[in-house]
């Protein structure tokens, strides 16, 4: 079966820990607020129990915590980034899941990981664990960046989709298809509209009008506002699914 999956081989070229601290050295790398937190706060009940997989400093917890009464922990393999977590008052260990799922099996209401699972190498154990923890019944919320075909469309070869950062690459049919092979129900896929106007027009200047030259001033204001004005048609950087555990 052809889920539109697609994975950079061999696995041992994933970024290591000393690589996102690098990263995490750009100012948006950890922000505050994301599209993916507006959207999936919408599907989370209050006082639920959250695992969040990834959760950097624990913003969204934050949030959960404050606002919705939730009972909420993390898991974080940026040392920084967990202290930070720890010292605002938020439960988050520095553990795999495949090792935290071990003592943690049927916990949680809700499990999610944003912008996580593109830099997983081996998918398979990664859900599996994940799924461990979380009641039947219980919601997967996640994010990807949208591959359909390629980040932003054009932009084949952006140096943030690529090994060491992203090891794969999803879009909404490889998304649709963990319900088929993890005893999951699909609830609802949603795409964030186009926000990165300028890499975007960037891309299509470069895949469609390589030769423009000189003209690139003039064209690339006037393309610049078309894709604004048609932004909700366009994808954007990222897309959510949700699902429900069978």
């Amino acid at each position: 079966m052809d889920t539109g999956y697609r994975f950079f081989y061999p696995f041992e070229i994933d970024g290591d820990g000393p690589f996102y601290e690098k990263l995490e050295l750009i100012s948006w790398y950890y922000a505050d607020w994301k599209w993916d937190y507006e959207i999936a706060k919408k599907f989370i009940s209050l006082k639920t129990i959250v695992l969040d997989i990834g959760c950097g400093e624990g913003k969204f917890l934050n949030y959960l915590i404050k606002n919705k009464e939730c009972f909420c922990t993390g898991l974080e393999l940026n040392e920084k980034a967990q202290t930070i977590a720890v010292d605002n008052g938020i439960r988050v260990f520095r553990e795999f899941v495949q090792d935290f799922c071990k003592e943690n099996e049927s916990q949680f209401d809700v499990v999610t990981f944003f912008q996580v699972l593109e830099h997983i190498a081996d998918v398979h154990s990664f859900l599996t664990s994940a799924l461990l923890t979380l009641k039947t019944g219980g919601k997967v919320i996640l994010a990807v960046p949208n591959n359909e075909p390629y980040y932003l469309k054009y932009d084949r070869l952006h140096f943030l989709n690529l090994p060491p950062h992203h090891m794969g690459w999803w879009n909404k049919k490889s998304l649709s298809s963990l319900a088929e092979f993890y005893n999951l129900r699909l609830d609802a896929t949603i795409k964030q509209p186009l926000e990165h106007y300028s890499a975007y027009t960037n891309s299509y200047i470069q895949e469609k009008l390589p030769r423009l030259g000189y003209l690139k001033p003039i064209i690339y204001p006037i393309l610049k506002v078309f894709f604004y004005l048609n932004r909700s048609r366009i994808n954007g950087a990222s897309i959510m699914a949700v699902f429900t555990k069978l």
